[in-house]
């Protein structure tokens, strides 16, 4: 009888182990699902992130919106540097009064 008990318990203590390695088994198959979900998951968002179009100016320029809202049949823009122009025009005047002070003594 002691040793139908002792075989009954080895059996019991077999079943336990067999079930905690199955209870094991489908833990660590459940992590490794939710592990390959992450990946899965952290891949979308990577190819999301290359797929998307590469963002535009996001303000345009006056001459931009005008362009688009073509109100105006034609409009000229002008820029003038006046340190330039300043620069050139006494530039003239000293060549001017130096020409015009030889052409003096030339003429005496």
């Amino acid at each position: 009888a002691a040793e139908k008990k002792a075989a009954a318990n080895k059996a019991a203590a077999k079943k336990a182990a067999a079930a905690a390695a199955a209870k094991k088994a489908s833990a660590d198959q459940a992590a490794a699902k939710k592990a390959a979900a992450a990946k899965k998951a952290i891949a979308k968002k990577k190819d999301a992130l290359r797929n998307q179009p590469i963002s535009e100016k996001k303000f345009k320029t006056v001459s931009e919106k005008r362009r688009d809202d073509k109100t105006r049949l034609l409009s000229v823009s002008v820029y003038l540097n006046t340190g330039k122009i300043v620069g050139l025009i006494s530039v003239g005047v000293f060549a001017a009064a130096i020409l015009v002070s030889a052409m003096t003594f030339i003429a005496r």
